[in-house]
């Protein structure tokens, strides 16, 4: 007996000092730290500088060679080199300046970025508030002023997610439930939102078990809005038909043309037929920070819930969104669960005066993704972050104004936020389209600007959207500059060629 037990002793300590390594020193975490600080200083230096472009591929073969995961250590430097490679030489880089595509995000701060990082050097667990109550706190006190700026009252809930998807997810999961909502009616169950607004809201109705229901889309006006008028039409008309109208999906900012929904119009129909209102304000809704677009959160207020994305409009890491529910007690009866597991019988996890994010989301295990919110919004205040995207307002109607002004090209409408939808005309018996597609495969493979078309019933257009942080002035005028190089160049072609 005596000879197993130290046998077994020996074992351990053969184990402890075999992972010793995993604590590592502070000589080496600092030698870490230098390399790493190395690294992004470069990056931050070669992106302000447009030493290259927003868009960059490795050969598929070279990250092949070195995807293996082996039983042998690899040293620090090798590994970073590999990650840097990854992450910045290849890809696209949403913080690049002339990264003019989709939605902007993920483009971080560097506090923003410590924001992650601490918290994952502490192992802060901010999923109830017993474990963690300053983390918590934090949070609540984040959601709080995300509610205050979009005017909702006392009695809201909220969470922290990974991003507007699984806040959507949510928010449909809560207006099921609150609607009282049985699974043998959710073929009847109608959902109305426009043709612009995101997918997330079709994946979310699949999560949450109503794959069966009918996404009706009235028709939108000529800036792509839904209208009230054609909403109530609607709702009206699947009423007689036996249907059960239960859910209105209005959008502060669709991704593919920055049109903002008429919200107060929409909520007086909801208020008339006792339907949910969900806000999607992914993109667009840190602009209420901007006194002169204030008036197109008209009705936001009245909304039953929201989402909004801190990883958009206020330039954070990806992997930060913000869900609001205006009654929030009908946020934590949808989350919280009645049976608290065995493992955890006696133990007092929960706050009356503080909710924990456990009971106001789906999520159990979750990082604390609002120190990433939290500082630098602390660090840098409000205000700049309301110039940076007041500035972002500026710069499109800038873009806008000067491309109308060369009457080279059509333009459908004004913008409302910082997305500006164009196309090329055209050389006489061209496509445009086929003109259009290939000015946008031409600026694209250039390598030193990033945009993405936008298709309107059938009509390619291309589409750009100011929102990284990082974008001036200057990188308008050089996109500017780019495109109608391009396109005099693509004219020529043309007319050479007819």
């Amino acid at each position: 007996m005596a000879g197993a037990n130290h046998n077994l002793r020996q074992r351990l300590a053969d184990l402890k000092a075999k992972t010793s390594v995993l604590e590592v020193q502070e000589v080496d975490r600092d030698a870490m730290t230098k390399k790493t600080v190395q690294l992004i200083n470069a990056y931050d230096d070669n992106v302000t500088k447009l030493t290259y472009g927003p868009i960059k591929m490795l050969d598929k073969g070279s990250l092949e060679t070195r995807d293996d995961i082996s039983e042998n250590p690899v040293d620090f430097d090798s590994v970073m080199q590999d990650l840097n490679d990854r992450l910045v030489r290849a890809g696209v880089i949403p913080g690049h300046p002339m990264f003019l595509g989709f939605i902007p995000s993920g483009h971080g701060t560097y506090p923003a970025a410590l924001g992650g990082f601490l918290p994952a050097a502490f192992t802060t667990y901010s999923v109830v508030h017993l474990e963690s109550p300053a983390a918590v706190q934090m949070e609540n006190r984040l959601i709080k002023w995300v509610a205050d700026l979009f005017g909702y009252p006392a009695g809201h809930a909220g969470n922290i997610s990974s991003g507007g998807s699984l806040a959507t997810l949510t928010a449909l999961a809560v207006a099921r439930d609150s609607r009282e909502l049985k699974a043998a009616d959710f073929h009847r169950c109608v959902v109305y939102c426009s043709e612009f607004t995101h997918y997330a809201v079709q994946k979310g109705l699949r999560a949450v078990g109503m794959r069966e229901a009918i996404m009706k889309k009235p028709p939108v006006d000529k800036a792509f809005k839904m209208t009230a008028a054609a909403l109530e039409r609607q709702i009206n008309d699947d009423k007689k038909a036996g249907l059960l109208p239960f859910l209105v999906v209005a959008t502060v900012g669709t991704t593919l043309t920055g049109s903002v929904d008429p919200v107060n119009d929409i909520a007086d129909v909801c208020d008339r037929h006792q339907l949910w209102l969900h806000v999607d304000a992914a993109y667009g809704g840190f602009f209420a920070l901007c006194d002169e677009v204030k008036q197109l959160f008209s009705g936001v207020e009245r909304s039953d819930s929201i989402v909004v994305n801190p990883h958009k409009g206020l330039f954070l890491p990806s992997g930060v969104g913000v869900l609001v529910v205006k009654d929030g007690k009908k946020l934590q009866e949808c989350c919280f669960s009645e049976q608290t597991s065995s493992v955890f019988k006696g133990m007092q996890f929960f706050s009356a005066d503080h909710l924990s994010p456990c009971e106001l989301s789906f999520e159990l295990t979750r990082s604390f993704r609002g120190a990433q919110m939290w500082l630098p919004l602390k660090m840098f205040g409000v205000g700049v972050f309301r110039a940076a995207l007041e500035e972002k307002l500026l710069l499109a109607r800038y873009f806008y104004g000067k491309l109308k002004e060369t009457g080279e090209f059509e333009l459908p409408l004004e913008p409302e936020l910082s997305v500006v939808v164009f196309r090329a005309t055209a050389p006489p018996g061209v496509d445009i389209n086929n003109f259009n597609q290939q000015l946008l495969n031409d600026l694209v493979s250039d390598g030193k600007i990033f945009m993405t078309p936008a298709e309107l019933y059938g009509q390619f257009y291309l589409r750009v959207c100011v929102l990284c942080f990082r974008t001036h002035i200057e990188h308008i005028e050089l996109c500017l500059s780019l495109i109608r190089e391009k396109r005099g160049h693509l004219w020529g072609s043309f007319k050479s060629n007819a």
